[in-house]
């Protein structure tokens, strides 16, 4: 499929849009910025459409505020007009286009040019015109970096940074059981592009807010675990937020935590982003499968070990449906 997309742009150069998904994470960010500064290096003329804006430490990567790079949500007619005028759009780092919002999606589901879908979620939407979808990926970077490497063109610091960034961050710094050989190869020879590891550790995890102190923080202290150990729970209200002043991206990453106590086999973070609506994160070790979890139980879905959903419960209801739903996705594992 990679030489397939090649063949495509070079035969169909024109306006081409990059977008991806709603609150975008270090995945999100990295794909996309590295491949437009790889194609603007080929001579391409694009465009970068995000939903919203991303955490503040993700606004500093390379190229973030670049004129090429556009917000939906603060640039709602401009972004329309770029669409409209574009030859050929990406989604990237998502499998349906519901996942950029109500907005952005009408305007992808209703593009008339070429749509290209390159992605390592699940359940990919088959509607597109060209469908590079590996849920054996380590990220979507890692598949932009395969077709980067293939097309044999050059790759430049910009490129190669925004790359690393979204390897480390969707691998959680190469820990992630879907870290493979090649995702280790793929980030030596981004090093030997010039993306510097220790430039963006420092950017994405040393530059902590004091909102995003405060909300780990409270969280952390309210942590539930179930009664076998298994399940650990955490909790955010809105009012939480609104009186911390959190900024996007504030917790990002909190659901981790509960991961690195003993014998806590799936970590759940319940955020209400608003009343009656909770944004629900899953993370799990092993074979404990929270992909399967959210789509049955919380409307939502991603990978094995890492997934999302949503619910209209209150935070005590949502609570004890993890309670008493978990049971059904733990099982044991001698490697945990």
């Amino acid at each position: 499929m990679e030489d397939r997309i090649i063949d495509f742009l070079r035969k169909n150069p024109g306006n081409i849009v990059l977008t991806s998904h709603f609150n975008p994470d270090g995945d999100a960010i990295g794909s996309t910025l590295g491949f437009a500064h790889y194609l603007q290096g080929q001579g391409f003329n694009v465009n970068v459409i995000f939903p919203n804006e991303p955490s503040i430490p993700l606004r500093n990567s390379l190229g973030y505020s670049s004129s090429f790079v556009h917000i939906d949500q603060h640039e709602r007619n401009k972004t329309k007009t770029i669409i409209s005028q574009a030859n050929t759009l990406f989604a990237l780092d998502y499998n349906v286009s519901s996942r950029v919002g109500k907005e952005m999606s009408a305007l992808i589901d209703n593009f008339s040019g070429t749509r290209i879908l390159i992605d390592h979620h699940e359940s990919p939407d088959h509607s597109f015109d060209y469908m590079y979808s590996l849920t054996s990926k380590s990220s979507t970077s890692e598949m932009i970096f395969d077709i980067i490497e293939k097309d044999g063109g050059a790759v430049d610091i910009a490129c190669a940074d925004n790359l690393l960034m979204g390897l480390i961050t969707d691998t959680g710094s190469f820990k992630f059981p879907i870290t493979s050989s090649r995702t280790h190869e793929v980030a030596g020879k981004l090093l030997n592009f010039g993306a510097q590891p220790s430039i963006i550790h420092e950017r994405l995890y040393d530059n902590n807010s004091k909102s995003r102190i405060l909300i780990w923080g409270l969280a952390l202290s309210n942590i539930l675990i179930t009664e076998d150990s298994s399940v650990a729970i955490l909790s955010i209200s809105n009012s939480d937020l609104n009186e911390l002043n959190c900024q996007p991206g504030d917790t990002e990453g909190l659901v981790n935590q509960g991961l690195g106590i003993k014998g806590v086999k799936m970590s759940v973070l319940i955020r209400e982003d608003s009343v009656g609506s909770l944004k629900m994160s899953f993370r799990s070790k092993g074979d404990v499968n929270v992909n399967d979890y959210s789509r049955h139980y919380w409307q939502g879905g991603g990978h094995k070990n890492a997934a999302g959903g949503v619910s209209e419960l209150t935070i005590h209801e949502a609570i004890e449906k993890v309670k008493s739903t978990s049971k059904e996705v733990i099982i044991d594992d001698q490697n945990i």
